[in-house]
Order: C-alpha cells, then sequence, then structure tokens
C-alpha cells in the first residue's frame, strides 16, 4: 500500500528518506476520514507533548478501531506482513544502505546451525524482524517529541502524515527536524537518551506536509526531533501514523 520507491534519501548524519506521494489518493482519502478520534488516544507526555494509539497504547480501541475500518484492517494486514519487511529492507540496499538483517529462511536457519554444531561454535541467535504501527497524534499548541535517537530494538522508522491537503499551516511548525547536540560528548545515543530542545542545534527540518512517508534508520547517531509548535487551537492535531520495524 506504501509507495516507497520515490524515496529520496540524505545520507549525512544518518540515512533518511522521503516519499510522496506515500499512498494512492484515494486510500489516502479514506485514512484521513477515518483516523481516530481524539479521545481514543493515550496521553504520552513522558515523551514530549504526544498521544498514542497502539497495541500498547489503548489496546482494546486500537483493535477495535482497525476491526470496524477496512482501511486500516488492510493496511494492518500489510504492515504486518513478512512481504513488507522485506520490501523495506530490499529497497534500502538498492539504496546502497545494507543493514545487515533480515528474515533467513527455515532451511538457512537449520543449514546455519548444523555448521555450528558441526565446528563446535556457539548456536546462533537469528533475530526476528516485525512490523507494527500506532496512530500518533500532537496537539498543534505546544505539541512536540524531544530530542532522541530510538529504542535499540528499532531497525527502522517510518512516519506517514495523515491530514488533508491545505488542512495544515506550516508556520506553527510540526516539521521532523534532524539535531544534533551541542555537546559532542552526547552524539553517541545507542540507549536513547531523551535531550531538552535547547541542548541541539537543528541541521534540517523536514517539513509536514499531506501524503508523505519519512523514513530514517536507527543509529547511534539518529538524532530527531519535532519542535514545540506554536498554534493555538488545542483541538487541532498533527496526525500520523508510526510504523516501526523492530527486532526480537
Amino acid at each position: 500500500m506504501l509507495n516507497l520507491e520515490s524515496l529520496e534519501f540524505d545520507y549525512e548524519p544518518y540515512p533518511i528518506g522521503i516519499a510522496r506521494p506515500a499512498v494512492d489518493p484515494d486510500v489516502y482519502a479514506e485514512m484521513v476520514r477515518s483516523f481516530p478520534a481524539p479521545d481514543q488516544f493515550r496521553d504520552r507526555r513522558d515523551k514530549g507533548n504526544k498521544f498514542a494509539l497502539s497495541r500498547h497504547n489503548h489496546r482494546l480501541k486500537y483493535y477495535e478501531h482497525i476491526r470496524k475500518n477496512d482501511v486500516w484492517k488492510r493496511f494492518y494486514d500489510y504492515i504486518g506482513s513478512d512481504g513488507f519487511v522485506d520490501q523495506v529492507l530490499n529497497l534500502l540496499k538498492r539504496r546502497n544502505i545494507d543493514l545487515g538483517v533480515g528474515q533467513k529462511s527455515f532451511s538457512d536457519r537449520m543449514l546455519t546451525r548444523f555448521r555450528a554444531v558441526k565446528k563446535g561454535a556457539p548456536m546462533p541467535h537469528f533475530p526476528k524482524l516485525s512490523a507494527r504501527f500506532e496512530f500518533s497524534a500532537m496537539p498543534v499548541a505546544g505539541g512536540s517529541i524531544r530530542p532522541h535517537t530510538d529504542n535499540p530494538t528499532k531497525i527502522i522508522t517510518l512516519v506517514m502524515s495523515v491530514l488533508e491537503e491545505g488542512e495544515w499551516d506550516e508556520a506553527v511548525g510540526g516539521g521532523t527536524a534532524i539535531v544534533w547536540p551541542k555537546d559532542r560528548s552526547l552524539a553517541y545515543n545507542y540507549t536513547n537518551q531523551y535531550l531538552d530542545f535547547d541542548q541541539v542545534d537543528i541541521v534540517k527540518t523536514f517539513p509536514f506536509q499531506p501524503n508523505q512517508c519519512l523514513l530514517f534508520v536507527k543509529t547511534y547517531n539518529s538524532w530527531h526531533a519535532v519542535w514545540p509548535m506554536t498554534g493555538n487551537d488545542p483541538s487541532k492535531l498533527r496526525r500520523t501514523l508510526t510504523i516501526n520495524i523492530e527486532s526480537s
């Protein structure tokens, strides 16, 4: 469902790309119409000023909303398929970004284990990759995400905007900022410690626009943030889908 072939990448300070349009316009319009209502979300102010609806945040409401809306049921099945993970990994490889991870077939796993036993080597571990998505929202009046690099279990993150054409005023902010710590000793952050906004400089900002998908790779220095927005309408939200490809 996602059109990622149009991704245009920056490679420094870490790989990050943007695709537009992210999905077919008719499908996108259906997503905009059926985005969850604000009262279904869980407050996640521990991460900044944002709200989330996912299998970890209001689990029952999350699955109920997906079950009741065909477009989200199709999207849930698509994101959860092995084919989606392979699609993203293969696309990155074609862009010279080989993460050295992937889904090995059963026969490949058995062969690798057999060779390990034959050599008396430790039994290899094969991390399982999976993908999930959450509905995310931030109030235009002060909504934000503090500077961070993402959890070590995350391999790839995709953030897709869900808003109508002409709905967003870019003057209030809402873009995803690539940032860098002013104190260079804090640059290495594989374990995902959060910083405050005054502790970082903005390297580049990707504006928040309709039907776009931002993809970035988790690294030790994949610092990013959403600066506090400056709107004054508390009912207006920055709506996104956050898709994570993770290892376990």
